[in-house]
């Protein structure tokens, strides 16, 4: 979603690091296995080893249905990923992946044709990774700097941590205070090291967990510098999925249920003139998460136009955009209806009404209730005229069946 590292330059990129041609659309061209081999300390032989894999960049793990198994026989596995050239079409970041194993996940950077090398012992802590892959990525490379930093600067609150479990009357007050001290060093450490490096899969995936540790901690100063972090390194249009949780753990309060009073934000127009969503109360309110760099929104314009014109004494029609207010002061589309931003890239608003994507529809009725959330146009044109009848969308969706 949700608002976010411009993906025709970096699928580009990649191709010219792996040195393979443009996918060819209408072959489906066998391409080089990656092959992951791996001996495993401590293991009991038949425990299952996963390598998980996501179809497309923007999903989360799915265990269930996107990965290869092998079971540990004397301590080793074998697995291997192979790929089509069509792969990389439908998934432009076929490049990283996820070994499980007892639960324990070791993260593997490879492009196809790439041996990996698995070797060490899972650990039983989560926060410490005693197992290890070797791969040519530089991304794996980079993965290991980020861990090494990170090691360092937690081992002296660690070694007070173990301390104060191995006392012989255990402190739990204590061990919860040395814990909440850990969660900040390792945020504001990561923060010092990460403002020198560029976004990429190693990137987002640290911001989702200081991001995670900032939002556990209730800590606004930390989410505030994180936030600043977000939106000085991470390109508006990255879609990644750490890069998205990453900004829902950074928004601040509840997810309204369909039923709920609506809650007011500040937004501006594009000449700095202050909104409030609560000054349409009396009419059907509709708001619009969009982007410029969102394709289906850009498509969806005339037909909201039009629906707008028809029933605007009925309804008011806002769009609010996701994208950074440089990049939406750029881009004016001469709309009819609202077209704001909250400085903030709709951080909180999304969070709060539940936008997971773009175009996000929240149908909010006259006396300020929450009626709907629509992810895309069939669903929120389907909501729509439930409440506000329209004789063009009615006809556009039955032509759609």
């Amino acid at each position: 979603m949700l608002l976010l590292a411009t993906i025709s330059s970096h699928a580009q990129y990649r191709r010219t690091q792996m040195q393979m041609p443009v996918a060819d659309k209408t072959k489906e061209i066998p391409m080089k296995p990656i092959v992951v081999e791996g001996e495993l300390a401590g293991v009991p032989d038949g425990t299952p080893v996963q390598f998980a894999f996501r179809v497309k960049r923007t999903r989360a793990w799915d265990t269930a249905n996107n990965t290869l198994v092998d079971t540990l026989r004397n301590g080793k596995f074998h697995i291997e990923k192979k790929f089509i050239y069509k792969d990389f079409d439908e998934n432009d970041d076929n490049m990283e992946y996820m070994i499980n194993v007892e639960g324990k996940a070791l993260f593997v950077y490879a492009y196809p044709g790439a041996k990996v090398k698995v070797t060490g012992n899972p650990s039983t802590r989560q926060d410490v990774i005693t197992w290890k892959a070797e791969s040519d990525h530089p991304l794996q490379k980079e993965f290991y700097e980020y861990r090494a930093y990170e090691q360092e600067k937690l081992a002296p609150i660690r070694k007070k941590i173990q301390e104060a479990y191995e006392a012989d009357d255990v402190d739990e007050a204590l061990v919860q205070k040395l814990g909440r001290q850990r969660d900040s060093i390792n945020v504001v450490s990561m923060l010092d090291f990460m403002k020198n490096k560029e976004c990429n899969s190693v990137f987002a995936m640290y911001l989702s967990s200081i991001s995670n540790k900032a939002m556990r901690l209730g800590n606004k100063q930390l989410k505030d510098r994180i936030l600043n972090l977000f939106l000085t390194k991470v390109p508006v249009d990255y879609d990644g999925q750490n890069a998205v949780e990453a900004k829902g753990f950074l928004s601040s309060g509840e997810q309204l249920k369909i039923g709920a009073q609506s809650k007011d934000f500040t937004l501006y127009d594009r000449k700095g003139k202050e909104h409030r969503i609560s000054e349409f109360k009396g009419k059907y309110t509709i708001l619009e998460f969009t982007s410029k760099f969102c394709g289906p929104c850009l498509a969806m314009l005339p037909e909201l136009e039009g629906l707008y014109k028809r029933n605007n004494d009925r309804m008011e029609l806002v769009a609010i955009s996701v994208d950074p207010e440089s990049i939406w002061m750029k881009e004016d589309n001469k709309l009819s209806y609202h077209d704001w931003n909250d400085h903030k890239c709709a951080v909180d608003l999304a969070n709060v009404y539940g936008a997971k994507g773009t175009p996000c529809f929240v149908i909010i009725d006259p006396e300020g209730k929450v009626l709907d959330v629509s992810h895309g146009a069939g669903a929120f044109y389907k909501a729509f005229v439930k409440c506000i009848p329209d004789a063009e969308i009615e006809k556009m969706l039955c032509n759609n069946k």
